[in-house]
């Protein structure tokens, strides 16, 4: 039988693509599989960045927010105490205040709730949120708006402050900006702090969701009885007025579980300084992941040739074993997630390794597989 005339790079790219269409088979079966569901949901919600955030939380040094101060209302109950604590808030003259409760319904106090909605209807500079419930589909959106009772007075500055996630996943990694409500387009709490503290110079063209950077950062926090203290961490800044440590409010992110309160502050701070992550289009990864998982065979086939061609038979063997091979490739990996993360620092860009990773492990599979192919129908092959 006349063998197969190939040309390397032709084999390089076969196995390539063979290693590729089996890491795809089996994340497929992960995917339709309902008894994997759980596996593949965690495996869709996981990103690199997730580790380049902890890599920075643990050896770097945490900056400090110059914009954005939190009051903690976390100990608050009584609503005339919260209509006090923010028009204390008002005289340290803070350039927009972000109040993250939904007030719902009138209550027996009735002087309480009054005071409250005088508080509401008197400044200008707060902006309250709400929520949206009942989603029903992209085109309609939600149907349900749950709103703070004194906006049955009078009209307040709102947004709403959904964050969506997956159901096992969870993970918060975006700001909504807009959505739809019964079919109309709502802005976000964070949208409508962002544009009133920056006069409008801000998402004027960004329509899409945003992709937070949770770069880790310290926030400082003000208890309700120490407001006139910090004076200056309140003047000209963003305050956003909520709850640090309520367990009903508390979201899974890449840095852990954090407040609602701080997720809206590292939404903020990403458009403050417009250091959104960004990402690279679909066929910028697929064209990188397969350069990078053919160079990996190229050397990989290299480095085998010439640990066969050392003299010593024990040598061979041992350079050659799959221990010594494996920690190769770990290392090669870890130098990938090292390129990674350096250009997520510098850049703000999250380039997706995880294909090119995930075929690796696949090439010395895919080479015995193209050479058993081709023995079998054409005798083996010649390389031109």
């Amino acid at each position: 039988m006349k063998k197969l005339n190939v040309k390397p790079i032709f084999r390089h790219c076969f196995t390539v693509l063979f290693a590729f269409a089996t890491m795809g088979i089996l994340a497929s079966m992960a995917l339709n599989l309902s008894f994997l569901n759980p596996v593949a949901q965690t495996m869709k919600g996981f990103s690199l960045t997730d580790i380049y955030y902890h890599v920075m939380e643990e050896y770097g040094q945490r900056d400090t927010s110059r914009v954005i101060t939190i009051v903690d209302m976390t100990d608050l109950v009584k609503r005339d105490d919260l209509a006090n604590v923010l028009a204390q808030i008002e005289e340290a003259n803070p350039k927009v205040i972000g109040v993250d409760i939904v007030f719902e319904g009138w209550k027996p106090d009735s002087a309480a709730d009054m005071y409250l909605s005088e508080v509401a209807h008197t400044y200008d500079n707060i902006i309250f949120s709400y929520r949206m419930l009942n989603y029903v589909n992209d085109t309609i959106g939600y149907t349900e708006e749950l709103h703070s009772f004194f906006t049955e007075v009078a009209p307040v500055n709102e947004g709403f402050t959904n964050y969506e996630r997956t159901l096992y996943g969870g993970l918060k990694r975006k700001s909504n900006l807009r959505r739809i409500c019964n079919g109309e387009m709502r802005t976000s709490f964070v949208q409508e702090v962002a544009m009133r503290y920056t006069d409008g110079q801000l998402l004027e063209h960004k329509s899409d969701d945003l992709n937070i950077n949770f770069r880790p950062t310290v926030f400082r926090v003000i208890s309700p009885d120490s407001i006139a203290e910090h004076r200056d961490w309140i003047e000209d800044h963003v305050v956003l007025f909520g709850a640090t440590h309520e367990l009903a409010d508390m979201h899974y992110t890449p840095l852990g579980e954090i407040a609602g309160i701080e997720l809206l502050a590292y939404s903020l701070q990403t458009i403050f300084e417009q250091t959104e992550i960004r990402y690279p289009d679909l066929w910028v990864t697929i064209v990188l992941s397969f350069f990078i998982v053919l160079f990996t065979f190229m050397w990989r086939r290299q480095y085998m040739k010439w640990a066969k061609s050392r003299e010593s038979e024990w040598l061979r063997f041992f350079l050659t074993t799959t221990f010594v091979v494996g920690s190769l490739l770990f290392i090669w990996s870890a130098i990938l997630v090292g390129f990674g993360f350096i250009t997520f620092y510098i850049t703000g860009i999250s380039v997706n390794l995880g294909w090119a990773m995930a075929a690796i492990p696949f090439l010395g599979g895919a080479d015995e597989f193209f050479r058993l192919t081709t023995r079998r129908f054409f005798g083996g092959f010649n390389l031109m």
